[in-house]
């Protein structure tokens, strides 16, 4: 059962002391007046699904970035996250996308407003490994071919749920979109870390609008001398707290547990007007996963067992 830590944050262990680790969420919020027992078991087994497909990278010897990948690649093609199909639509009723990569040696890409890429996670991977660039803003079909990358038409990523989300936020007044953006953290069997987070948004934003998520430091961060971490929630606050990155000064200035860093860092982040969820894996140690909203879809992977939560 969660722990309370801070008065408004309730937290998990991911157990996994040393050796290969796989932690991911997929968003953060209330359950909404549209959740059901059949979508939230829906979600579970999702969730299952993308851990083992990240967890199996890391038993292969694979690298944390390819784990973290693959795990991500299955939250994307499931349409109950908020993030490629299924993505939240803008006030234009066009799904906006972002995604960031990022390896505990610094090296990161990040791509922003993305409308056509299948996977998002894979044009930002694209970005860090093939450009001497960190971030992309809605980057040209030319260039996202050259790069490899799998492309859609901009109605795959529209779901009727999403397109009914949509007209409620437009009829009744906006309202955050605090469900479904995904993310995961891991660790390899030779300590390396990475981090990888994917979005649609929010709901009704804006044209043009861009999140924490593709921010290095703020959605998104890994430091293999400290921790690597992924966020969901307002992506506003996530933003004016550079999130992530103050988990990791947490770990490395303070000298802080991941728990106590990603809690206080939780704490600022409800003193900007926010909420949310963070996950983070660490150099050494165990995994956490905290959060000072409703309920938070999450999961773990270890030799030391495995878990998930809808």
């Amino acid at each position: 059962m969660p722990a309370t830590t801070h008065p408004s944050v309730k937290s998990l262990k991911a157990p996994g002391p040393d050796g290969i680790l796989l932690v991911i969420h997929g968003g953060a919020g209330s359950r909404g007046k549209h959740s059901t027992p059949e979508r939230e078991a829906q979600v579970e087994q999702d969730l299952q699904r993308a851990l083992d497909a990240g967890y199996a990278k890391l038993e292969e010897g694979a690298c944390a970035e390819d784990a973290v990948v693959a795990a991500i690649h299955v939250m994307e093609n499931a349409p109950e996250f908020n993030a490629g199909h299924g993505a939240a639509l803008t006030s234009d009723g066009i799904a906006q996308m972002d995604a960031c990569l990022m390896g505990g040696d610094g090296e990161v890409g990040a791509v922003a407003g993305v409308h056509t890429v299948k996977n998002p996670i894979d044009a930002a991977k694209a970005v860090k490994e093939q450009t001497k660039h960190v971030l992309f803003a809605d980057p040209q079909d030319k260039e996202l071919a050259d790069w490899g990358v799998e492309t859609r038409d901009p109605s795959y990523f529209i779901t009727e749920q999403r397109k009914r989300s949509l007209v409620e936020a437009q009829t009744n007044g906006d309202e955050w979109e605090k469900h479904g953006t995904i993310g995961a953290v891991a660790r390899d069997a030779r300590g390396h870390l990475a981090a990888a987070t994917s979005t649609g948004g929010i709901t009704n934003q804006m044209h043009g609008r861009v999140g924490d998520t593709p921010l290095p430091g703020c959605g998104t961060y890994a430091n293999d001398e400290t921790v690597a971490v992924s966020g969901t929630g307002i992506g506003e606050a996530f933003m004016r707290t550079v999130a992530c990155h103050q988990v990791s000064d947490r770990v490395r200035f303070a000298g802080q547990s991941p728990l106590d860093a990603a809690s206080a860092t939780l704490d600022d982040i409800d003193a900007h007007h926010g909420d949310g969820g963070l996950i983070a894996v660490p150099a050494h140690g165990d995994g956490v996963i905290a959060f000072n909203s409703e309920m938070m879809n999450c999961g773990y992977k270890s030799p030391a067992g495995s878990h998930v939560q809808g």
